[in-house]
């Protein structure tokens, strides 16, 4: 992560293994991009289910918070 010059918090999958709220949220593997409030409640996943989507649902969802315009489901969790 280091060498890539990752910008953002970045979670060891070895070190989940007593994590099991995290490894709920974060999905088994690699590519995961999830978005928590301060109190660790889930606000958007790059996951469905087992259904991958991608950074991007993510992504939209924190622009939409910031911008004021965030559907009820993520608003009502930020």
């Amino acid at each position: 992560m280091r060498e890539t010059n990752m910008p953002w918090p970045a979670i060891d999958y070895q070190k989940l293994a007593n994590k099991e709220v995290l490894k709920k949220s974060a999905g088994d593997g690699i590519p995961s991009l999830i978005l928590v409030d301060e109190t660790g409640k889930l606000i958007s996943s790059s996951y469905a289910g087992k259904q991958y989507l991608g950074p991007a649902k993510v992504l939209a969802d924190l622009d939409a918070i910031f911008a004021g315009t965030a559907p009820a489901k993520v608003a009502q969790s930020h």
